[in-house]
């Protein structure tokens, strides 16, 4: 059974949770790219694929790195601003092009955070894999931002690695990673993710490591808005599922 027809047999709830929260992000985003720039950044947006995940193959990682652009100290250097930190908004998606998973991480100036492919960022898909199996290949979009996006409440939390931002809703206060807000694209990260493939003779793996390619984003485009919408439907009403984590690092 595909994602989608898993989706399409969803509760009424389900459903309603999802219109509540296009209704409040379409008003969130509308604030918030009135007021960004409407120019086409070449160097925030990086993809990636994936493949044999979770599939009793070697683990496969992502490592992604800080060059410092935009500021060569970090907020916890007791160093003068500009400061260089940013987050690492990550989306995974399956072949298919459902969106599984999405986080944002932090990385302060030339830190290196490396990802586990199984673990980190296939292993908390927000299906059922009772129902639909776990993310075997796809697509992996990083989106890089400042640590605050373009909320004006934010906490930073080096600790765990997590860029987040709170949102006050009749259910009370959820705390909710910048990727599911709205934010524009700002810096520069450099991403590469290795890949493993079974062989017919010794050795029985071979791992190969490729770079992400960076591609166009507008700022007020449709998938950027699609991206941060559908993470955070996810992160809203997946009860912790959809949700990757950052692996090791910074």
């Amino acid at each position: 059974m595909s994602t989608r027809r898993w989706k399409s047999a969803g509760s009424a709830r389900a459903i309603l949770g999802l219109l509540v929260v296009t209704v409040i992000f379409t008003f969130l985003a509308a604030t918030a790219f009135g007021q960004a720039a409407t120019s086409t950044n070449y160097d925030a947006y990086h993809l990636g694929y994936y493949g044999n995940a979770n599939m009793g193959f070697p683990n496969a990682e992502v490592n992604i790195v800080n060059p410092g652009s935009t500021g060569g100290y970090s907020e916890f250097d007791f160093h003068g601003p500009p400061y260089g930190d940013l987050c690492a908004n990550i989306y995974v998606f399956t072949s298919d092009q459902e969106m599984v998973e999405c986080c944002s991480c932090f990385l302060s100036p030339n830190a290196l955070r490396t990802l586990s492919l199984d673990t980190d960022l296939t292993s908390n898909p927000l299906a059922n894999t009772s129902v639909v199996p776990p993310p075997q290949a796809g697509l992996i979009k990083i989106v890089s931002s400042r640590v605050e996006g373009d909320s004006v409440d934010v906490s930073v939390n080096r600790t765990t690695g997590a860029c987040n931002s709170t949102l006050q809703t009749p259910a009370g206060t959820k705390t909710l990673d910048v990727a599911a807000f709205p934010y524009t694209p700002y810096g520069s990260l450099r991403a590469w993710g290795t890949h493993v493939r079974e062989t017919t003779s010794s050795p029985l793996f071979t791992v190969t490591e490729t770079s992400f390619r960076s591609a166009p984003l507008s700022p007020d485009s449709t998938e950027l808005l699609k991206l941060q919408e559908q993470c955070n439907f996810r992160q809203t009403n997946g009860s912790g599922h959809g949700r990757c984590t950052c692996g090791v690092g910074d």
